[in-house]
C-alpha cells in the first residue's frame, strides 16, 4: 500500500506539475459499439502531432499533450474509424465506440492489428492472431484449433502427428510458457494432442512470443503463448455453439447487471468417439476416449476506470487403452483480476489458484491400480505501467508463485489386487519474480525497448533426498547417503537476472531493421523420455542435481511492408537468431523414469545450441486472396559430457534434438469466392526428425543353463552340428557350426545402437482444404457451416520406424512404419450465433 500511495503522489506531483506548464491529460475507453467489449490496440492519433496513443487491454488509453484544440482519428483493425475533436484546456476523458466494418469491406483481413505494425513494433518474433482468422483455417475434424494454428507460423513445429505441445526456435516443448488469461497451462491438449484445451469461441486473441520476450514473462525458457479470453457483452443476451463430428460446443454471455456486470461460460465436449476407427491399430479400435472443458468470465465494472473479474476453467481428460488401463489428465483454475487506470499509471492485479492432475488407472484383474501425481500453484503478480508522455512507457511489477508437485502414490485399487503400495514425495517450492521495462523513441527513426527481470527460486522442505559418491557419476551402487529436511528448510535456491533488449530502426516509412536479445530461466523440468508428451510425463523442480535451464537468445530481422496496383498490403521478414542454452536434461540409455525415487541417477545435464533464419511473406489485406508463405531453416542440438558425478551421453559429442528439423515450409491461403463463402488451405512440409536405429544386435546366454541342457539333449555333441578346427596361440580349438539345426535354447536378445540421432524418419507432408459458408446478413439466427478435409493427400506420415524379428528368420529384422493418421479425414461442423 505504501508503494502504491507513493505512485499516486508522484504521479498527482507530476500531473500537477505539467498542468502550471500548460500539459493535461487525455484518457478514455474504446469499446466494441455491439458488444461493448473493450478493444486492445486501437490507436488515438492526433493531428499536428507525431506521438499517439494505443489502448491496453481493457480498452483504456492516457496521454499527456500540449493546451490546444485537437482533430482526433480513433482507429482499430476491422472496425470503422471515427473522428472528434477535444478542446484540451482541462484534464478530459472521452469514452469511445467504434462499429465493425466487417459487413462493408470487400476486402480479407487477417491480421489483429494495423498494417504496418510488424515494422514499427520494436520487438520481433511476434506473432499475433485473432478468433475471427483461428475459425478460418481448415482444422481437424470441424473443430478450430489454437495449437495448431500457431503451427502454421514460422519457427513453430511439432515432432509429429497428435504430439501434444509444441517446439519454438530449438526449444523443448517444455520449455514453452502457456497461460490462459494469465494463468500458466501445463498441459495444453486433449485427446494425446489431437485437440487442444482452448474453447475457440472463448478466445478473443492470441499473441506468440518468439524472440523479444517483454520482462513481464519468466518461467520458461523458449517462448511465451499468451491467449486472452473475452469479456461477456454488457448490454444484451447471446448464445452461440457449433456441432461437430467429435465435439460440440456451447456459449453464452450477456448481461446481469446492464451496463455494470457480464458473464460469458463456454463449454465443450466430445459426444463420439468413433474416429478412433480409423487408426489401424487394432487395440485403439476397441479403446474409448472423452473429454470436455468448461471456461467462464464474471466481469464487475466499479467505473469507468476500475473494473474487477473473477474467472475459472476446467479441463478433462479420459483415454481408455483397450479394456485394462484408463489414462487421465485434468486442470482446475480460478483467477481474480482488478485492473485500473489512474492518470496516467495503469494497474493490473491478478491471484489465481491451479490444479493440474494426471496418471493412469489399472483395471487387469488382479493387477488393479492407480497412480495421480499432481501440481498445485498460487500466484499473486501486480503489474504497472506509467506513461512518460512523449518520453515512452514505464513497464514494472512482481510475482511470487508457490508450488507442490506430489509425485503420486502407486496403490492397489482392490482387495484382490497383487499391487504393492509404493509412496512418492511431494516437493515445496516458490518462485518469485521482479521486473522493469522501458519503452522509449529515440528520435523519429529509432525506439529502444529494454527490461531486466531478476528471478529467484528455493526448494523447500519437507523432503528427503540422497547423496552420492564423490568422484563418481551417479548410480544406485554410488548412492551413500539419506539426506531429511524438515518443512522450515530451504534445500536448494537458484536465481539470476534475465536481462531483454530489443532495438528498432526504421530506414523508412515501411522499412525497419531490429535487434534483440534476451535471457530466460526455467526452474521446472518435464521428464519424458518419449517422441512426445504423454499425460503421465513428470515435472520435476530443480534440486541439487538438476539447476535451472537458461536460455540465452540473439536475433536480428530486416522488415518491410510493400502493397501493389491494387492496394493490396503485404508483409516480408527475415528474422536470424542463435540460442544458447544451459543445463539442458536429458537421459541415460534405458532411463527409467515413472516410480523412481532416485530419478537423478537416470538424468545428465548438459548444453545445446539453435540456431535458424525465418523467412516470411504474408499478404494482409486484399480484395479476395489473403494468406501467407514461410520457409524456416532450423537446427538444434545437444551436447553432454562425462562429469565426476554423470556418464556422458553420445560419448561427449554432440547430437541433434529431438526435435531437429531443418527445413520447414508452410502455405496458407484464404480465397473469398463470393461475400459468404471462402475457400481455406494450407500446406506443410518438413523435414523428418531425427532418430536412432540399431546397427545389429547381440544375444545374452546364462552359461549353466545353456550348457546343463545342451548336455540334458545331447547337443554336445550331436548330428548335424559340423566341428571346426582353428589354431590360436600355439593350441588347437575345435567349436561346432550349426548347418540343418537351428538353436534349442535362445537367450535374450539385445540392439546394439549407432550415435544418438544420426538417421532421419522421411519427410513430413500434409494439405489441407475447408470451405466456410457464412450466414446471410440481417438474420438474428446466424449459422454457418464448416466444410473441411484434413490430409487431402491421404499422405502416411511416418510417427516412428521401428525394428521388429521376423518369424522364423534368426538374426533378421523387418522395418515398420507408425502412421498415426494415414488417411483423408473430412469433417463437417454447423456454428450458430444469435
Amino acid at each position: 500500500m505504501r508503494c502504491r500511495l507513493l505512485a499516486v503522489l508522484l504521479l498527482i506531483s507530476c500531473t500537477a506539475f505539467g498542468q502550471k506548464r500548460g500539459y493535461f491529460i487525455f484518457s478514455g475507453t474504446i469499446q466494441d459499439l455491439e458488444t461493448k467489449a473493450p478493444l486492445e490496440g486501437a490507436s488515438v492519433l492526433f493531428s499536428g502531432l507525431s506521438i499517439g496513443a494505443r489502448t491496453d487491454s481493457l480498452g483504456h488509453f492516457s496521454v499527456t499533450l500540449p493546451s490546444r484544440s485537437y482533430q482526433i482519428v480513433f482507429r482499430s483493425l476491422g472496425y470503422k474509424f471515427k473522428t472528434g475533436r477535444v478542446d484540451l484546456k482541462e484534464n478530459t476523458r472521452m469514452s469511445v465506440f467504434l462499429e465493425k466494418a466487417e459487413e462493408i469491406l470487400d476486402e480479407v483481413v487477417i491480421s489483429t492489428e494495423k498494417s504496418d505494425a510488424n515494422v514499427n513494433r520494436t520487438i520481433m518474433g511476434v506473432e499475433k492472431m485473432s478468433s475471427k482468422t483461428l475459425k478460418k483455417l481448415p482444422n481437424l475434424m470441424g473443430e478450430a484449433d489454437v495449437i495448431r494454428s500457431i503451427m502454421l507460423l514460422p519457427g513453430v513445429s511439432t515432432v509429429g502427428e497428435g504430439a501434444s505441445g509444441f517446439n519454438v526456435r530449438g526449444g523443448n516443448v517444455d520449455q514453452n510458457l502457456v497461460l490462459l488469461d494469465g494463468v500458466p497451462l501445463f498441459n495444453t491438449s486433449h485427446l494425446f494432442g489431437f485437440f487442444t484445451g482452448f474453447n475457440a469461441d472463448m478466445v478473443q486473441d492470441l499473441s506468440l512470443y518468439k524472440g523479444g520476450i517483454p520482462s513481464m514473462y519468466g518461467g520458461r525458457a523458449s517462448s511465451v503463448l499468451d491467449v486472452r479470453v473475452k469479456e461477456g457483452n454488457f448490454d444484451q443476451w447471446g448464445i452461440q455453439g457449433g456441432v461437430g463430428p467429435i465435439s460440440s460446443r456451447l456459449l453464452f454471455d450477456g448481461p446481469l447487471v446492464k451496463g455494470k456486470t457480464s458473464l460469458i461460460l463456454g463449454a465443450r465436449g466430445s459426444i463420439s468417439d468413433f474416429y478412433l476407427g480409423y487408426f489401424p491399430n487394432p487395440a485403439l479400435q476397441k479403446s474409448k476416449a472423452d473429454f470436455y472443458d468448461v471456461n467462464f468470465k464474471l466481469t464487475h465494472k466499479l467505473n469507468e476506470n476500475q473494473r474487477i473479474s473473477l474467472s475459472g476453467y476446467v479441463s478433462h481428460d479420459g483415454f481408455k487403452f483397450a479394456s485394462d488401463t484408463l489414462y487421465s489428465w485434468q486442470t482446475q483454475s480460478i483467477s481474480f483480476k482488478h485492473n485500473a487506470l489512474w492518470g496516467r499509471l495503469a494497474h493490473n492485479f491478478t491471484a489465481f489458484v491451479s490444479d493440474y492432475r494426471y496418471g493412469i488407472e489399472g483395471m487387469k484383474k488382479g493387477l488393479e491400480f492407480d497412480w495421480k501425481p499432481s501440481i498445485k500453484q498460487q500466484t499473486v503478480r501486480e503489474d504497472l505501467s506509467l506513461d512518460l508522455k512523449g518520453k515512452g512507457r514505464v513497464d514494472f511489477g512482481a510475482e511470487f508463485n508457490q508450488y507442490q508437485n506430489d509425485a503420486g502414490t502407486f496403490r492397489p485399487t482392490s482387495s484382490s489386487s497383487e499391487v504393492n503400495e509404493f509412496p512418492m514425495q511431494v516437493e515445496n517450492s516458490r518462485e518469485m519474480g521482479i521486473y522493469v521495462g522501458h519503452s522509449v523513441p529515440i528520435g523519429k527513426r529509432i525506439s529502444l525497448d529494454y527490461g531486466l527481470r531478476f528471478a529467484y527460486f528455493q526448494l523447500l522442505g519437507p523432503l528427503q533426498t540422497f547423496q552420492y559418491r564423490v568422484g563418481t557419476p551417479r548410480t544406485l551402487n554410488s548412492l551413500t547417503d539419506t539426506l531429511r529436511f524438515a518443512s522450515s528448510d530451504v534445500i536448494q535456491t537458484y536465481g539470476g537476472f534475465e536481462p531483454r533488449v530489443s532495438l528498432a530502426v526504421k530506414l523508412d516509412s515501411s522499412t525497419s531493421v531490429k535487434f534483440g536479445f534476451n535471457r530466460m530461466q526455467q526452474f521446472m523440468h518435464l521428464l519424458s523420455n518419449t517422441m512426445a508428451i504423454s499425460p503421465v510425463d513428470i515435472w520435476k523442480n530443480s534440486n541439487a542435481y538438476l539447476p535451472q535451464q537458461v536460455a540465452d537468445q540473439f536475433s536480428m530481422g530486416v522488415f518491410k511492408n510493400f502493397t501493389n496496383a491494387q492496394n493490396a498490403v503485404f508483409e516480408a521478414s527475415a528474422e536470424f537468431y542463435y540460442k544458447r542454452l544451459a543445463n539442458v536434461i536429458d537421459y541415460v540409455d534405458g532411463a527409467a523414469l515413472y516410480l523412481n525415487p532416485t530419478v537423478e541417477t537416470e538424468l545428465v545435464v548438459g548444453k545445446g545450441r539453435a540456431y535458424g533464419a525465418e523467412f516470411f511473406l504474408k499478404k494482409a489485406r486484399g480484395l479476395r486472396l489473403t494468406g501467407w508463405v514461410s520457409y524456416t531453416y532450423a537446427r538444434s542440438f545437444r551436447q553432454v559430457g562425462a562429469t565426476e558425478g554423470q556418464f556422458a551421453a553420445n560419448f561427449g559429442k554432440e547430437f541433434p534434438a529431438n526435435f531437429d528439423m531443418p527445413h520447414n515450409f508452410k502455405f496458407v491461403l484464404n480465397n473469398r469466392l463470393t461475400k459468404r463463402i471462402s475457400f481455406n488451405a494450407n500446406f506443410t512440409y518438413t523435414s523428418g526428425r531425427p532418430i536412432t536405429y540399431p546397427n545389429g544386435r547381440y544375444k545374452i546366454y546364462a552359461f549353466n543353463d545353456l550348457y546343463d541342457y545342451g548336455y540334458a539333449n545331447g547337443v554336445f555333441p550331436r548330428p548335424g552340428l559340423t566341428p571346426t578346427t582353428y589354431q590360436y596361440g600355439g593350441s588347437n580349438n575345435t567349436f561346432l557350426t550349426s548347418t540343418t539345426i537351428r538353436p534349442l535354447l535362445d537367450g535374450y536378445s539385445s540392439p546394439s545402437f549407432t550415435l544418438r540421432n544420426q538417421e532421419r524418419i522421411p519427410f513430413y507432408m500434409r494439405l489441407d482444404i475447408g470451405f466456410t459458408v457464412e450466414p446471410k446478413e440481417g438474420k438474428r439466427w446466424q449459422g454457418s457451416w464448416n466444410f473441411s478435409v484434413y490430409n487431402i493427400l491421404s499422405r502416411q506420415n511416418a510417427y516412428s520406424i521401428f525394428f521388429r524379428s521376423s518369424t522364423g528368420l534368426i538374426n533378421q529384422a523387418r522395418t515398420y512404419q507408425l502412421s498415426v493418421l494415414g488417411a483423408a479425414i473430412p469433417s463437417v461442423t454447423y456454428n450458430f450465433k444469435f
